[in-house]
C-alpha cells in the first residue's frame, strides 16, 4: 500500500516529502471500488472551511478586510492545520463502508474518483452540504462552490447501505467526529452525466467534475 500522492510545487520554499510504505491487517482495507447503487453518499465533517480559509490568507495579502471577522481564525485554522479523520477511517471499515477517500481535493473532484473505479453514478443535494456557519456568512454568494470544489478539508466521503449508516453515525459521534448524507448512489446511464445535483432551488442538474487544482 502506498500512502502520499503529494503534488505541489513552489519557485523558492525548501518542501519535504514524506511517503508511508506498509500493508494492510489481513489484507483488509477499504477503497474507493465499492459503492453500488442504493447506497447513501456521506461526508464527515463540514466542508469548505479549508477553501475560505485560503481564500481569507488571500484577501489579507490583498489589503482586503474580511480576514478581520472574529470568526476568520477558525476558517484559517482549517486550511493551515487539518486533521485527518484516521479513527473515523478505521470506524467505516468495521462498521460497513461500501467506499471511500480522502477529501483533499474537493467534492466535484474527489466524488468522480469514487464513481469511475466503482462503476456507478451520484445524485447530490446541495441543500444537504454540511457548510460551517462562518463559511455561510463570510462567503454568501460562494460558500456552495467553496464547499463543493475548494478542496483541502481533508474530511471523509464515503459510500453505505442505508441499512447501516444510522450504526456509522452512532458510532462516529462516539469518536467526536460527524457524518452527513449528501446523496445517493445510482445506476448509470448511458448518455447521461455521473453527477446530478438538486440545487437550492430545488431543480435538479448535471454538474461537471472538478475542483481543486494544485497547478490551476
Amino acid at each position: 500500500m502506498l500512502g502520499g500522492g503529494d503534488l505541489v510545487a513552489s519557485p523558492t520554499a525548501l518542501t519535504l516529502h514524506v511517503t508511508a510504505l506498509g500493508e494492510t491487517r489481513e489484507g483488509r482495507s477499504l477503497t474507493r471500488a465499492g459503492a453500488r447503487p442504493g447506497d447513501v453518499i456521506a461526508v464527515s465533517g463540514t466542508l469548505g472551511a479549508a477553501a475560505a480559509g485560503l481564500r481569507l490568507l488571500t484577501e489579507r495579502s490583498a489589503g482586503l478586510r474580511r480576514h478581520a471577522a472574529t470568526t476568520a481564525d477558525l476558517l484559517i485554522a482549517a486550511h493551515l492545520r487539518p486533521e485527518p479523520r484516521l479513527g473515523l477511517g478505521a470506524l467505516l471499515l468495521e462498521r460497513g463502508a461500501t467506499a471511500a477517500m480522502d477529501l483533499s481535493d474537493g467534492l466535484l473532484g474527489d466524488l468522480p474518483k469514487v464513481l469511475a473505479a466503482s462503476g456507478v453514478a451520484a445524485r447530490l443535494d446541495a441543500d444537504a452540504m454540511p457548510v460551517a456557519a462562518a463559511v455561510r456568512a463570510l462567503f454568501p454568494s460562494d460558500w456552495l462552490e467553496l464547499a463543493t470544489r475548494g478542496g483541502e478539508d481533508y474530511e471523509l466521503l464515503f459510500t453505505a447501505p442505508p441499512s447501516v449508516f444510522d450504526t456509522i453515525r452512532e458510532a462516529a459521534t462516539g469518536i467526536g467526529a460527524t457524518v452527513t448524507v449528501v446523496g445517493e448512489v445510482v445506476t448509470p446511464l448511458a448518455g447521461m452525466p455521473a453527477v446530478v445535483i438538486r440545487g437550492l432551488d430545488g431543480v435538479e442538474r448535471p454538474v461537471a467534475a472538478g475542483a481543486f487544482d494544485h497547478f490551476g
